[in-house]
């Protein structure tokens, strides 16, 4: 617990030390996108074959910050649309809050951020009876909803349309530390610019 909260003391400060006084807020945007949740790290079925991606449709928004004519601090805060798991006795939710900054040239864009990832997970309590490889075993179900929290790195790039439309690919990186237990989630989405205000 004490590590998260030295995380979100972090991203606090690093917001706050991107954003000087002179800069101003130069774009809002709204997002509508697929997030691709922990590619190749989940089993979904009993010869051992892996997630791709499925439909998981999501919305952000950020509001960027001119630094410099090409350099964009750009915090976002996103969600999934709640919906049922691979097991129909739990709902799940993703949100995600992130420190980004963006690169821009001419109708191109990279992105570079810090963030925290939460999945919250839900059901009706009970138990579930499962196979287990020879027989089956019950196993319970949440009865409350459960969260769960990861730092993550974020990297990506976008392409821009116009200047009200663009889109972003973006690639979140879990337990960056550990080769064992990193993973990734991919989001792609399109982008409408309110533009400045």
């Amino acid at each position: 617990m004490k590590k998260n909260k030295y995380l979100i003391v972090l991203l606090g400060i690093l917001l706050v030390l991107f954003t000087p006084e002179k800069s101003r807020a130069y774009d809002a945007t709204l997002s509508v996108g697929n997030l691709c949740e922990y590619v190749g790290k989940i089993q979904v079925d009993e010869n051992g074959g892996t997630n791709f991606c499925e439909f998981n449709p999501y919305f952000a928004s950020s509001i960027d910050y001119s630094v410099s004519p090409e350099f964009l601090i750009a915090p976002e805060f996103g969600f999934s649309i709640p919906k049922s798991a691979r097991d129909e006795n739990i709902s799940k939710m993703s949100l995600f809050i992130l420190a980004n900054a963006k690169y821009k040239l001419t109708n191109f864009h990279l992105i570079v951020g810090l963030g925290l990832f939460f999945t919250r997970i839900s059901g009706s309590g009970g138990t579930e009876d499962l196979n287990n490889g020879n027989s089956t075993s019950s196993f319970p179900l949440p009865d409350s909803s459960v969260f769960t929290r990861n730092f993550i790195l974020n990297l990506g790039a976008g392409l821009d349309f116009t200047r009200e439309w663009s889109a972003d690919l973006h690639t979140y990186i879990f337990n960056l530390t550990s080769s064992e237990d990193r993973a990734y989630s991919i989001a792609i989405n399109g982008t409408y610019h309110f533009g400045e205000f």
